[in-house]
C-alpha cells in the first residue's frame, strides 16, 4: 500500500471525534491488539494515529455493528480463523435470523398467508422420542412431559435451536382420526455419548420452509398448504419432513393460542 509522504497524525481526541467513539474505547482497541497506533511518544506515552488507522476503527465497527464480538472481530481482521467455518457459523447465524423475523412478522401483523422459502437447516443433536397421539390437542401435553423428562435426565438444553417434530408419514393429518399422529418429538441439546439411545444427529441441509401462525388447528393448514408449494416447485425430500415449534402452548407461554407460530420443513436435494 502506498501512503503520501506527508501524510497528517491525528491525535487521539480528533480520531475520537473523526470515529464517534470516547477515547476508553479508543484504547481499548489497543489493548484486545486490533488497533495499533501510527507513533507511541515514549517520554510521555501520547498515542498518535494515522488515516489507516482510522479506517481500522471504521472495519471494526462495521463488524461490530453485524452483531461479532471482539474476539471474533480480532480474528477474523487478522485471519486467524478457519474461513469455511466462520462462513458456516454466521451463515447459520443468518438463517436463525430470517426465520425469526418471519415468525415475529407475522405474528405482529396477524397475517394469515404463508412464507415459502429455501432456507439451511443447522446441524443439531437431539434428545429424541417416539410419540403418538390421536388429537393435535394432545401434542403440547405429551411434549410438555418429554421435554420434562429430558431436563429430569440431566441433559443441556440449546435454547437457541426450537424443539421439532419428525413425521415418517407425510398424510398423518389426513388419517390422524383413525391411526393416530405419530412422530419423533426432538429436544436439542449438548452431544452426549454416541450410545445414548435417545440421542440423534441430523446434519446440515438445505430444506425448503413453510411458516404460519395460529392455534392448533393451523398445523393441518399449515401441511396442506406445505405440501401444495412443494408441489409446484417440483422439489425432491432427502429426508422426512419436520414441523418446528418456534411458538407455541407451553413453548410460548405467555402468547395467545392464535398466536401460536409452526414452521413445515423438508430436507431436499440440490
Amino acid at each position: 500500500m502506498i501512503f503520501p509522504d506527508n501524510r497528517k497524525i491525528f491525535t487521539s481526541a480528533e480520531v475520537c471525534h473523526a470515529c464517534g467513539i470516547s477515547r476508553t474505547s479508543l484504547f481499548r482497541l489497543e489493548e484486545i491488539g486490533f488497533l495499533k497506533p501510527y507513533h507511541v511518544n515514549p517520554e510521555n506515552g501520547y498515542r498518535y494515529y494515522d488515516l489507516q488507522n482510522i479506517t481500522v476503527i471504521g472495519q471494526y465497527q462495521r463488524m461490530q455493528a453485524i452483531g461479532l464480538s471482539k474476539k471474533e472481530i480480532v480474528d477474523l481482521y487478522y485471519e486467524r480463523v478457519d474461513s469455511k467455518e466462520f462462513l458456516d457459523v454466521q451463515r447459520q447465524k443468518l438463517n436463525m435470523l430470517e426465520r425469526f423475523l418471519d415468525d415475529y412478522e407475522f405474528r405482529h401483523n396477524h397475517d394469515q398467508s404463508h412464507s415459502g422459502a429455501i432456507v439451511t437447516i443447522p446441524s443439531v443433536s437431539c434428545y429424541c422420542t417416539d410419540i403418538t397421539v390421536y388429537s393435535p390437542e394432545e401434542i403440547a401435553k405429551r411434549n410438555y412431559l418429554v421435554h420434562e423428562q429430558c431436563v429430569s435426565e440431566g441433559y443441556q438444553m440449546l435454547g437457541s435451536k426450537p424443539l421439532f417434530a419428525v413425521y415418517e408419514d407425510p398424510n398423518v393429518w389426513a388419517t390422524y382420526k383413525d391411526s393416530g399422529i405419530r412422530y419423533t418429538l426432538c429436544i436439542p441439546v449438548v452431544p452426549t455419548s454416541a450410545q445414548d439411545p435417545h440421542m440423534r444427529f441430523f446434519s446440515e441441509t438445505k430444506a425448503f420452509s413453510i411458516i404460519e401462525f395460529g392455534g392448533f388447528n393451523v398445523i393441518p393448514k399449515l401441511c396442506k398448504d406445505f405440501w401444495e408449494e412443494f408441489g409446484k416447485r417440483e422439489l425432491k425430500p432427502s429426508e422426512p419432513p419436520r414441523i418446528i415449534m418456534h411458538v407455541g402452548s407451553y413453548a410460548g407461554a405467555h402468547y395467545k393460542s392464535e398466536d401460536f407460530c409452526y414452521e413445515a420443513i423438508i430436507p431436499i436435494t440440490v
